[in-house]
């Protein structure tokens, strides 16, 4: 009997943290996010907002400033990681929209880590440099 206490008491603490490591990905998932900053910057206007969205099934999909993208990404705690990124080519009018394009899917490829506060999103890379700030939609 005395092993029981300190086996339910192991169990308990093992389901409370697997529903802790799940809700910040359920609050990632199935929702829009607006870039807000990139580098320590406000965004260039593109005519349209730069986005992007985390499906459920590991699919990240957006707008980069001239051309849409999709690809996949893995969680882990709070790691994140992008793979088989691929973007439309659409060229752009603006040289400081093409930068900032470029810029975007540069920081999205060295995100390592993400953090969730309140409505804003920050993906930093492996030092903790912030890259990308977005606002949920």
């Amino acid at each position: 009997m005395d092993f029981l206490r300190p086996t339910l008491l192991l169990l308990v603490t093992l389901l409370i943290a697997a529903c802790g490591t799940a809700a910040p990905a359920a609050n990632l998932t199935n929702r829009q996010w607006q870039l807000i900053e990139i580098n320590g910057q406000p965004p260039v206007a593109a005519g349209q907002p730069l986005t992007i969205t985390f499906d459920s099934d590991n699919r990240a999909s957006g707008f980069a400033g001239c051309n849409g993208f999709s690809g996949s990404y893995r969680l882990e705690g709070a790691a994140i990681a992008f793979s088989q990124m691929a973007s439309t080519l659409i060229a752009c009018a603006d040289d400081a929209i093409t930068a900032q394009e470029m810029a975007f899917h540069q920081s999205l490829n060295a995100a390592a880590r993400y953090e969730l506060k309140d409505s804003v999103l920050s993906l930093f890379d492996s030092n903790g440099n912030a890259l990308l700030r977005f606002q949920a939609l």
